[in-house]
């Protein structure tokens, strides 16, 4: 999720100045114990301060950041729809507080991915996108956070409709302008410009359809299923690029990651290895693939937090289940689909994804 910059005080009281500095205190520090405590900080603020006080939501906003990362996304969409509501009501949508909760808001809305939830998300974000770009510019932080948001959205459409080259080459645009803006603001080398080329990446490899892998490919020798791509084979154009320029490009961008300043958190290390899964995939190299997705699985078997990094527990399953030889593939899409089914209701269609990728694997 993309990562807000502290709010400016303003004319914030000693008091509330009290309450910001323990905010950031917990922020910093994070850790296991993170959760627990920004819970507790908030019972206080809203006991002393009112539920609907900017700072009560402020610390809303930041406690569900971090207890979206470890419980199931029905009660993290339930509890940032309740936060949104609030703020929509007390703030406005204008205030930087509102327009954080409604990213994450929207943001877990489309990631759970029942039925309807896509479309409900992409027209929200398109409409905030919208406003933000008339009223507070192209350039603003709060316009490229909904840019972003409708990029991530628009990648995840594939789940709902079959063509959607025309959806992905969108998203790798909105993405590209948004790293543009971000290497303007904060450098090429800073972590959040990262994240925006990753993102572009991705969305350039899903245009070219390209990325089925060995077991998609046998499957499909027994009729179409969920993994039939759009696009070509692997020579194709599609979104302005060939498949060899996409895979080489998100190949640079994953080596970059380590090039970055700072320590290398496991929460990047996983969007490299599965940016890295997905390119060698697209480029019909199913060994290199799964070792790449073998890597990010690993990763995330060992955080607390299962959603570090911003991609689900069972994504590098269902890579690794598109690269190996037909007997293996169904074990690890069993595994995809027991991972997700931890986290997403029975109607998600991420579920629905792994559910269809079996039964295409065992012939029926």
């Amino acid at each position: 999720m993309t990562t807000a910059p502290a709010r400016p005080d303003g004319a914030a009281q000693p008091a509330d100045r009290s309450w910001i500095a323990r905010l950031r205190a917990i922020v910093r520090a994070g850790g296991p114990s993170a959760a627990a405590e920004l819970g507790d900080l908030l019972a206080g603020a809203r006991a002393h301060l009112g539920a609907s006080h900017p700072i009560a939501l402020r610390i809303a906003a930041a406690t569900e950041r971090e207890l979206s990362r470890t419980r199931q996304v029905d009660e993290t969409v339930a509890a940032w729809s309740a936060v949104h509501a609030e703020a929509e009501v007390s703030l406005g949508p204008h205030d930087p507080v509102t327009m954080e909760i409604a990213s994450g808001h929207l943001r877990w809305l489309a990631r759970r991915a029942r039925p309807d939830d896509l479309r409900r998300a992409l027209t929200a974000q398109r409409a905030e996108l919208a406003r933000r770009r008339e009223t507070l510019g192209h350039h603003d932080h709060w316009t490229g956070v909904a840019r972003t948001d409708l990029a991530v959205t628009l990648l995840t459409l594939p789940l709902l409709e079959p063509d959607t080259r025309r959806t992905t080459a969108e998203a790798a645009e909105l993405a590209a302008e948004e790293a543009g803006r971000r290497a303007a603001v904060l450098g090429g080398h800073h972590v959040l410009t990262w994240e925006a080329r990753a993102l572009e990446a991705s969305a350039r490899l899903a245009a070219t359809g390209a990325g089925q892998g060995t077991a998609a490919k046998a499957a499909r020798e027994n009729g179409p299923g969920p993994t039939a791509g759009t696009g070509r084979a692997t020579g194709g154009r599609a979104g302005g690029g060939s498949v060899a320029e996409a895979v080489a490009h998100a190949l640079t961008v994953a080596e970059a990651c380590v090039s970055l300043g700072g320590p290398l958190d496991a929460g990047r290390q996983i969007r490299a290895a599965l940016l890295t899964a997905e390119a060698h995939l697209a480029a019909d190299r199913p060994g290199d693939a799964e070792r790449a997705a073998r890597l990010a699985a690993g990763l995330f078997a060992v955080r607390s937090r299962p959603w570090w990094g911003g991609a689900d527990p069972g994504r590098p399953w269902v890579v690794i289940a598109r690269t190996g030889a037909r007997a293996d593939a169904a074990g690890h899409a069993a595994r995809a689909l027991s991972e997700r089914s931890r986290w997403f209701p029975a109607d998600s269609l991420w579920r629905a994804e792994v559910t269809r990728l079996l039964h295409t694997l065992d012939g029926r």
